[in-house]
Formats: C-alpha cells, structure tokens, sequence
C-alpha cells in the first residue's frame, strides 16, 4: 500500500494493512520483529515500535508495502468445469482430514439439502469460508475463504464422514450431510477474505452459512477457479501425500533441494508458473529440552523454497501432536517485501547458499533443519536470499 499524505488515521491504516496482509495479524507481527506486546498492548504500542524499529511509517510502508508480484494463473481442477455448479456456505474451521462433511440441520435444513440436490450438478463445488465467530485452529484463516470440496450426491449422517473426537461436538447441527469426493486448500498467501468477495455478507451471512447460497456469477466463479491451490486428504477416503526430499546426510551434510513439482500446487504446464519463495521456520518452545542437551543459545529451524511457506508450516505443525512447541514462519520472500522467484532455479540457487552456510556454521539436524542462533539464520539469510537474486537477474538476461 502506498498512501500519498501519512496522517495519524492514515499511518494506522498502513500499519493494520500491512499486518493482516504481510503477517497474519498483528499478534503474527510482534512476535517476528520480538516485540513484547501482546494483547490490547499491541494497538497501544505499535506505531511508536515500528518508527523505533524502521524509522517512520513510510519507510515500514516502503519496506512491506504490496510490491508488483508476478501474475499467477492457475489451472482449475479436473473435476470443476464450465458445467459444474458451485455453492457457497462457511464452516467453523477448515481441516477436509479431519471434518470431510457439509451438513444442514434440522427439518427445514433436510428440506434445503434435497431442494438443493435437485438443482446442483453431480457432483458439485462447494466453495467454503471460515466464520469469524469461531476459534479455528489456525487463526489467521477466519473471516476467508479457505477452500472448497467436490461434493457428491451421496447423503449421510454428519459422523459418517467426521472424525470421531467431533462427534461430541454440536451433536444437534448438521446431520443431513453430504460426502465430498475431493478437498482442495487454496494456499494461504492468495486466499481471499470472505467480505472482500461477497459484501453481501455483511446482510446475508446468517442465510449463507445456514442454507448455502449458489453462485451463479461467472466472474465469481472464475476468480474462485483461478486462485491457487493444493489438494488435500478427506476423512475417510485417503491420504494426499506429497513427496519428500531425501534426508540421507551426504559428503556436505546437506539434502538436495525441493523438486520443482510442488507437491500437488496446481498452475499451466504443471506449476512451472508458480512463483516461489525462500522460507526460513522456527521451532518455538524450550529447545533445550526438545534437544534433551544444552542449545547453548541456539534454535531450531527449517528452510526451504516453496509456493506457499505457510502451507508449509502448517504441514509440519500437523505431523506433531498438540503441545509446547509449534513452527513459526520466521522469514520469507514476501515478508522480507521482494516477489517472489520467477524461476525454480533462483530459489534452489538461494536454498543451497543457505545450507551451505548453515551447514558450515551451525549444526545439521538431519533433512532441513539445523540448529543455529539468530545471528548466523540471518546471514544464511542474507546470503541466499543475494545469491537467489543474482540467479534471477542471470537468467532474464540470459
């Protein structure tokens, strides 16, 4: 965002812009720059941090402002076609794997589905948002659209198609369920918020989330079509996995970079337009003891390239189990305010400076963790993210 007049109104406007959009939120924000606020603290306290940590608004601004990415097109799935109908509705929280069910409740809500199941193709689109009045699992997806699942015309009850630990939960709500075929995770850098597509929301939420509305508005629908995703596991009919690199350590204690194929992202010619960034993540928690010896100072981390970091984050956090430690998205391309690499070969240029150095500097943790101090991740940092630049640069002018 660039405004032309910084006014007390405006420099908060900037600031609440770039947090959602940059960071998540602001709670995502003070955590990375290490400020101590939290709470209602943060909105008391945060102009006067980012002046002290970047000198003025304008230069936050010009720093994390919306640079011009490049343009990301990606191909819709094969099962949505001109010819498939699509609905639209919210959930409490988006999670395919564990809650692979849309449901309607009561009698009223039984008659709503069957109406609808005459008029929806078989199957059908089922566009989904997160309602902002729960508390998801992750946070940051309230209030967007998070995804969306092929639906077939199959009814059941809701625990045919839930995981049992939400059985419990609601046990009156949406029993007329239907069971999906497929589920896809729009990435979390591109996913829109709910508002912002549908402003008639604002009047007809309560209506959309109770019965489903269909979208009949093509440029709607091929917004929702042309926004990136990734497929994802639906409880009860299978894992969506995706490929992992090798973790054997070699002559250099370092693993070979990620494949070019991202692991089920979607775009033309088979994600070769998909722009990528370098990540760094780190382990929050007491690392001593996660280590069972003394880190001296030193954290955990994981690096890598990627379409969507977060993505990523959140994959990790879901192979541990519900604890002490969780992953956090320390840097990225974006956060750092660059666009992303054009090209797969710029990103892997940068990922290798970074083990290489990380390798040499700190200590290998096996696949792409390492254990480093905050000190030598951001000259790792610094290192790959010049030498990625550098490639990108050799190869338009190639």
């Amino acid at each position: 965002m660039t405004v032309e007049t910084y006014t007390p109104g405006g420099d908060a406007k900037v600031i609440a812009d770039i947090a959602k959009s940059r960071f998540g939120g602001f709670a995502a924000m003070f955590e990375h720059h290490g400020w101590a606020e939290r709470g209602s603290d943060m909105m008391r306290k945060v102009q006067s941090r980012v002046v002290e940590t970047y000198g003025s608004v304008r230069a936050f601004d010009s720093q994390f402002g919306t640079p011009a990415f490049p343009e990301v097109k990606v191909a819709p799935p094969d099962c949505w076609t001109d010819q498939t109908s699509v609905l639209f509705t919210s959930l409490w929280d988006w999670g395919p794997e564990e809650w692979g069910a849309i449901g309607w409740t009561g009698t009223q809500g039984l008659t709503r589905r069957n109406n609808l199941l005459e008029t929806l193709s078989n199957p059908f689109i089922c566009v989904c948002y997160v309602t902002s009045n729960k508390t998801p699992n992750d946070p940051n997806v309230k209030g967007m659209i998070a995804g969306f699942f092929l639906l077939s015309h199959e009814t059941g009850d809701r625990d045919e198609f839930t995981h049992p630990a939400h059985h419990e939960r609601n046990p009156e709500k949406w029993r007329h369920s239907l069971r999906p075929l497929r589920a896809f995770s729009y990435l979390p850098e591109y996913r829109p918020e709910a508002m912002d597509m549908f402003p008639e929301l604002s009047k007809n939420g309560q209506p959309v989330s109770k019965w489903g509305q269909i979208i009949t508005d093509r440029t709607k629908i091929d917004e929702l079509r042309s926004i990136p995703w990734q497929e994802v596991s639906v409880y009860g009919s299978g894992a969506i996995t995706e490929p992992n690199p090798q973790v054997d350590k070699g002559p250099s204690g370092m693993v070979p970079p990620g494949p070019d194929n991202a692991g089920g992202y979607e775009v033309p010619e088979r994600t070769g337009a998909m722009p990528r960034e370098l990540y760094v993540l780190r382990l929050v928690g007491d690392t001593n003891a996660f280590l069972g010896s003394d880190a001296q100072g030193r954290v955990i981390y994981k690096i890598g390239l990627s379409c969507s970091p977060d993505l990523r984050r959140q994959s990790l956090q879901k192979a541990m189990p519900r604890g002490a430690f969780h992953w956090h998205v320390d840097r990225t391309t974006r956060l750092d305010g660059h666009a992303p690499y054009s090209g797969h070969a710029a990103a892997v240029a940068g990922e290798t400076a970074m083990k290489l150095h990380l390798y040499r500097n700190g200590d290998w943790c096996g696949g792409e963790f390492y254990l480093a101090t905050p000190a030598e991740m951001a000259k790792a940092w610094d290192i790959g993210r010049k030498v990625a630049l550098a490639s990108e640069k050799d190869a338009s002018s190639a």
